[in-house]
């Protein structure tokens, strides 16, 4: 039986590799084609970690390596921790030669066509000797890539974010509704919610983060509206 730690556990970072190359793969010969070790060494890599955390991380069935569930709740700190350590040679290398190296930057189709070029630029004419990769894609997309560790930081069009990633700023932003002069709502002072029913709209395609808005809003409002044609 294993004492549970009473402080944090020295671990390898490579046992650490190892472990979360096989919570995804489930496989040991797979994960030890990936990573380049022999079955054996990897089976050598999670032993080590289990006896240095003093917890079975893993169930076999079959050939299959399944997590255990403290294996499943470990899995996203540990992630989280390569990440850190990931990024900790960039830093170094910053902090001694000046800020360089790359930026990999995902962004809603939204923020990455009207928000981003303007302060893009600017920041690569205050340190251009960093590489700037901007990446558009939906939401969900940009914030798996970023969990992943395959994005430096992300913006995106949420009212809510998972727990593990940090909000480093909210940009506010609205949404103006537009129609043509003479559209019979154009011609009031005033709008409301309820008048905007059954009007025909042309809205972003089915996938925007901005199109998800504002069917969120029509829903709440308990609104019903005709989509005459998407734009992309």
């Amino acid at each position: 039986m294993h004492i549970p730690h009473s402080s944090f556990p020295q671990l390898d970072l490579r046992h650490v590799r190892t472990f979360l190359a096989l919570a995804r793969r489930e496989n040991f010969s797979r994960v030890g084609e990936q990573v380049g070790l022999s079955q054996s060494a990897v089976s050598r890599h999670i032993r080590a970690l289990e006896d240095a955390l003093g917890l079975r991380l893993f169930e076999r069935l079959g050939r299959r390596a399944v997590l255990t569930s403290g294996g499943r709740v470990l899995q996203e700190r540990l992630d989280a921790l390569m990440r850190e350590a990931d990024t900790l040679p960039r830093l170094l290398r910053d902090l001694s030669e000046g800020v360089q190296g790359e930026l990999r930057i995902g962004a809603c189709i939204t923020a990455a066509n009207s928000l981003l070029p303007p302060v893009l630029g600017q920041y690569h004419q205050e340190y251009p000797n960093v590489k700037l990769s901007l990446q558009p894609s939906s939401t969900s997309r940009a914030l798996e890539r970023l969990r992943r560790g395959e994005l430096d930081l992300a913006f995106v069009v949420s009212e809510g974010l998972p727990a593990d990633l940090t909000i480093m700023a909210e940009i506010p932003d609205d949404l103006v509704l537009v129609g043509a002069p003479n559209q019979t709502l154009c011609r009031r002072q005033r709008v409301k919610p309820k008048d905007l029913a059954g009007c025909d709209f042309i809205q972003r395609e089915s996938s925007s983060d901005t199109r998800a808005l504002v069917t969120r809003w029509l829903e709440a409002e308990g609104i019903q509206v005709r989509t005459l044609m998407d734009v992309w």
